[in-house]
């Protein structure tokens, strides 16, 4: 037998054919142990370097009430499109957030008025320009 027979190949005798068919199967379970190792490396690589770099940025922050003004955006969790209209204007703050009216923050691109009372809420702040909904409106603005 050469290497380049197969097991589907019709001069093969019964025997001929059943020991390519083993020889087949082991070869590939060792393709997938080989691909499933090479897998976990790269995830186990790519898993230290996210490590490392999040180290390095510090701890990611969920927005809440609590949060000290001076805390850097790029390290709140904000949804993507809030921390991309912030960061454009050139906000580096949690305080400049905080001290941004309603109309300010209408104004910025791709900021609208769902988005503004999500910010408002999870910051912890009145909005007394009509943008939260009525039921949550507050009645001293």
């Amino acid at each position: 037998m050469s290497e380049n027979e197969k097991s589907t190949d019709p001069g093969l005798s019964a025997a001929e054919r059943k020991e390519l068919r083993g020889r087949e199967a082991k070869e590939a379970v060792a393709d997938h142990e080989a691909a499933q190792q090479a897998f976990h490396e790269n995830r186990e690589r790519l898993r230290e370097e996210r490590l490392a770099r999040e180290a390095a940025a510090g701890p990611m922050l969920y927005p809440a009430p609590e949060l000290p003004d001076d805390t850097p955006i790029e390290n709140v969790r904000f949804s993507t499109r809030i921390r991309n209209a912030v960061t454009a204007v050139g906000w580096k703050t949690v305080g400049e957030i905080r001290e941004a009216s309603d109309a300010t923050l209408l104004g910025l691109p791709d900021l609208g008025p769902g988005s503004v009372t999500s910010l408002r809420e999870t910051l912890g702040l009145p909005s007394c320009d009509g943008v939260r909904p009525l039921a949550k409106s507050r009645p001293d603005c």
